[in-house]
């Protein structure tokens, strides 16, 4: 084969797996269900808009019983701190990606990922009722 030929074979196959990845790493973040740990804070993206995924953080701190200290929302972003019964804090930020789809963080302590995780169930369960 000519090297030409070769160099374009060679760079059709990494573009294509290059971009099959990027939208398969989009599609799973929208989805809810791939998440993202990052210096303490377990990300994922949620299929709803920043006011029904606020009420649904806020209905999951109520239920696990967490004590909240700050409430803070406006039309981009929410906030949510305070302690949980073991003495840790946490923290649950919002942030508005599109009209449809929210980033929500949570971080507990110094990063606890399982109770992390246990949080973000819980938002999930609440915006599917």
């Amino acid at each position: 084969m000519k090297p030409v030929k070769v160099r374009f074979m060679v760079m059709t196959a990494i573009l294509s797996l290059t971009l099959s990845g990027c939208l398969l790493l989009a599609g799973g973040a929208v989805g809810a269900g791939t998440y993202a740990w990052v210096a303490g804070n377990l990300k994922t993206t949620y299929d709803a808009a920043l006011p029904q995924t606020w009420e649904a953080a806020r209905q999951a701190v109520q239920y696990l019983d967490m004590k909240t200290s700050v409430e803070e929302q406006d039309a981009f972003s929410g906030n949510l701190k305070g302690t949980m019964a073991d003495g840790r804090e946490f923290t649950i930020r919002l942030a508005k990606v599109t009209e449809q789809t929210t980033e929500v963080a949570v971080r507990i302590g110094l990063g606890d990922r399982d109770v992390s995780e246990t949080i973000h169930s819980r938002i999930a369960a609440n915006l599917r009722r």
